[in-house]
């Protein structure tokens, strides 16, 4: 038994080693970049997840005893005696301290220092624009044209409020304070994941990408009782209506995750949304003459800040007229007999 105890503890080690240097990575300048691999090592393994769990817990301890004068000199005495070691912990947890005394700007800003609620930060994109922001935590945000979120950081949750418009949230793994995502009646709450949340009126579309979500304050079923969290796996959607009790999440497709590159692709989608949502983009809109040409079901792939390629593409698809209002919006209609 002696050597399988002793090859469990090694593995344990080890397993805390590499935790350690995620910490350091992630915590560190440029922590960003590892996001996506850090969620790989965490997920592959629950032995992985439990011990960076202990770790970040025992990181958060150790950041807080350095503080105190005690913590002060005892860090003094070990870096000039250099009979004693520190252990691996420690180091990790100083390095994240000079990060935070660097970064204190930035995480008052969206309201990390401080134990209570600060008034909420808003941060927008305009019309036609892509905007990726970088959260304080070192989470990355992608916010579609004409979009609105809300950031409220506190010591104890993140909570974002997407008021319009949609965003895509890359979230910095952090078990102490969980991620969450308001929409509508809609509540998102992830740790350490990439989806997507669009507001389309009084309907919410959340969209796993990555990781594990689950979507919270659902309105109640058909037999009046409250439903209950529905955990999204990835490449799954879920529709949330105000009133309306949540069906079963459906399968993403890849054409609805390529906004972020400022293409919009669709696969046999009615005319009418594909000319909606490339509207939200420009100024110059596409308008049909007849309201039953929105039901022709269109197939293709354009630049979003392209409106006359789409409706050129759409006429040439389904044989229709193209044509300019007063005010050099865009109309497709129905082709004149004398025309054909």
């Amino acid at each position: 038994m002696t050597p399988d105890v002793g090859k469990e503890a090694g593995t344990d080690e080890a397993v805390r080693d590499e935790a350690i240097a995620w910490l350091g990575r992630l915590r560190g300048p440029g922590g960003a970049e590892y996001h996506a691999a850090f969620e790989d090592w965490y997920t592959a393994s629950p032995h992985n997840a439990e011990i960076y769990d202990d770790v970040l817990g025992n990181w958060e301890r150790m950041a807080l005893a350095g503080r105190t004068p005690i913590g002060e000199a005892s860090r003094r005495q070990a870096a000039t005696s250099g009979a004693l070691r520190w252990p691996r912990i420690a180091v990790a947890a100083a390095a994240a301290m000079v990060l935070v005394v660097l970064s204190g700007v930035g995480l008052h800003r969206f309201g990390v220092i401080g134990t209570s609620p600060t008034a909420p930060t808003e941060v927008a994109s305009r019309t036609g624009e892509i905007r990726t922001v970088t959260l304080a935590d070192g989470s990355r945000v992608t916010l579609d044209t004409d979009t609105l979120l809300e950031i409220a950081y506190t010591t104890g949750e993140r909570r974002l409020t997407l008021e319009r418009g949609r965003a895509r949230f890359d979230v910095a793994h952090d078990p102490a304070r969980p991620f969450i995502v308001m929409a509508g009646s809609g509540t998102v709450i992830a740790h350490g994941t990439l989806f997507d949340v669009e507001r389309l009126g009084a309907r919410v579309l959340v969209s796993l990408l990555r990781g594990s979500v689950e979507v919270t304050g659902l309105p109640a079923d058909t037999n009046g009782l409250a439903s209950k969290g529905r955990f999204l796996k990835p490449g799954q959607r879920l529709a949330i209506e105000s009133r309306a009790a949540p069906g079963s999440p459906t399968a993403l497709s890849a054409t609805e995750t390529r906004w972020t590159s400022g293409m919009l692709s669709f696969d046999d989608t009615p005319l009418a949304e594909v000319a909606a949502a490339t509207n939200r983009y420009n100024g110059v809109k596409i308008g049909l003459a007849d309201p039953a040409l929105g039901e022709l079901r269109f197939s293709g792939t354009f630049t979003a800040r392209d409106p006359l390629g789409l409706a050129r593409m759409a006429a040439a698809m389904f044989d229709l007229s193209l044509s300019r209002d007063d005010q050099g919006n865009i109309l497709l209609g129905r082709p004149s007999a004398a025309s054909k």
